[in-house]
């Protein structure tokens, strides 16, 4: 499994809650425009192209940071609680 930080910057909201909902099938949120995708590579390729065929490309942005296992366990956070990174968390769509 690979694990990416995904996170959006969508100027409409119409395109933003599509986004969101896109990005629910595959991780979980961290922060609201920011989540954690634990994904097989072709999973990944799916997510990817999805996002793709939402997003306005000359007015919003997607970042895929990969994030290995262990930096992924140890995510911290300051202020309102996170939830720990667990693989029951992520839902494969097919």
């Amino acid at each position: 499994m690979l694990s990416y930080l995904v996170c959006y910057d969508i100027s409409d909201p119409k395109r933003l809650r599509k986004v969101a909902r896109a990005c629910e099938d595959y991780g979980y949120r961290k922060q609201l425009s920011v989540f954690l995708c634990r994904v097989s590579a072709t999973d990944f390729v799916r997510l990817r192209s999805r996002l793709y065929d939402l997003i306005d490309l000359a007015e919003d942005q997607v970042l895929f940071i990969p994030v290995c296992g262990k930096c992924a366990a140890g995510i911290e956070a300051i202020g309102r609680p996170t939830d720990a990174a667990d693989a029951k968390d992520v839902v494969i769509v097919t």
